[in-house]
């Protein structure tokens, strides 16, 4: 590793340390928004008059609201109180949160890295669709599946390293240096990624399922949690076109095992994914 590498990663090191976390070119009206939700005085007018004044992110809350997973039959709505009340206040973190990718990717100083937020991104959109199809499947054997905190921990399972890429293009020569900006992303996207949640007021249950999906096979627990439902929601991202394959690793893993998959339909999952259930990753992108 170069010099300029190990300033770098220190730097990570040291403001994961201290805490206060924030990501370059993260617009403010996300910030107040955040700020807004941690309160407990807030109030969904108070919410749906800032968004209304945001008409980028005015338009992915309302299309939200009319995509398969949160219309079920009813009206079609065309104004932000409605469509806030109808998605409730933590799918509308998440689309706060893809409101700000959307502004980060296109941000001019982040250019080096622009490629690298946008597939993490694109992933996280992917992973939070099959995490709120799953919990939906699920619930009624696992009531402490919330489909809702679900989609909110897919989308934000790569925030950590989307700090961490924008952090990096403060450092230009490690964008020519992939595999290195690579090692650096998978070391520290975690611990990054837990400050963040935290910072944002998100709860312990999607901190730590962010935090541990990763090591959610070696966990020795026999209740499903989360962290579970990720890693069994990464890995349908990862290979939802190899059916086969797909079977075969969600067989091998000890959490998809707790979350009884072996109960679920492959076929129509994949199914719905490709039809109404993907219209949540399209308003997500």
């Amino acid at each position: 590793m170069t010099q300029r590498g190990y300033e770098f990663v220190d730097r990570i090191k040291r403001q994961v340390d201290q805490g206060g976390l924030e990501i370059a070119c993260f617009p403010e009206v996300a910030n107040e928004l955040i700020r807004h939700l941690d309160s407990e005085f807030v109030s969904v007018n108070d919410i749906a008059r800032i968004v209304t004044h945001e008409a980028a992110l005015a338009i992915r809350v309302i299309g939200m609201a009319n995509s398969a997973a949160y219309r079920s039959g009813g009206r079609t709505i065309t104004d932000v109180r409605s469509a806030i009340t109808r998605i409730g206040l933590r799918a509308l973190r998440g689309v706060i949160f893809a409101f700000a990718v959307m502004q980060i990717r296109a941000a001019q100083q982040l250019r080096p890295v622009q490629y690298r937020i946008g597939d993490v991104w694109q992933r996280s959109t992917v992973v939070a669709t099959f995490s709120h199809l799953l919990a939906s499947e699920l619930r009624v054997e696992n009531r402490q599946l919330d489909p809702e905190l679900a989609m909110l921990g897919g989308l934000m399972h790569g925030v950590g390293k989307i700090y961490i890429l924008a952090e990096s293009a403060l450092y230009p020569e490690l964008a020519e240096d992939g595999a290195l900006l690579d090692d650096i992303v998978r070391a520290w996207h975690a611990p990054a990624a837990g400050k963040l949640l935290e910072q944002w007021g998100l709860g312990a249950q999607v901190t730590e399922a962010v935090s541990e999906h990763d090591a959610a096979d070696e966990a020795l627990r026999n209740q499903a949690t989360l962290a579970d439902l990720l890693h069994a929601a990464m890995i349908f991202a990862e290979l939802r076109g190899e059916p086969t394959e797909l079977a075969r690793q969600l067989a091998a893993s000890r959490a998809c095992q707790r979350l009884g998959l072996y109960r679920l339909d492959l076929p129509y999952l994949l199914q719905q994914i490709a039809g109404d259930a993907g219209s949540l990753d399209r308003v997500l992108l």
